[in-house]
């Protein structure tokens, strides 16, 4: 077996490295996208309590509580739009990245 075929060619490490980067410069899109989504949602239209409970969840990795706030989400965006203008899209997001980043199980609608 010839040992020079057996190495990695630099191409190959130029590949490999460019992925990582690419899936880096995708991570920190997500982290900057989750950060904004909190600037987006029209706080002032809910509880004040509300962010509080999503971040607490989100903290002790609490997604039965995530699931419950995200499906009430849900289910009150049309009258949350009717009675203040805004749908809880900007409010789903939010929870949806509190999901992701609490490592709770994707899939639920």
């Amino acid at each position: 077996m010839n040992t020079a075929n057996s190495r990695p060619s630099p191409a190959r490490h130029r590949r490999a490295g460019t992925v990582l980067l690419a899936t880096a410069g995708l991570a920190a899109a997500l982290l900057a996208t989750a950060c904004d989504t909190a600037q987006q949602v029209p706080w002032a239209t809910y509880s004040l309590q509300l962010q509080q409970r999503i971040d607490s969840a989100r903290s002790t990795g609490d997604c039965a509580t995530l699931q419950v706030l995200r499906t009430a989400a849900k289910a009150t965006s049309h009258a949350h739009e009717r009675a203040t203008g805004f749908p809880n899209d900007a409010l789903v997001s939010y929870i949806q990245a509190a999901e992701h980043e609490a490592g709770c199980p994707s899939g639920a609608g």
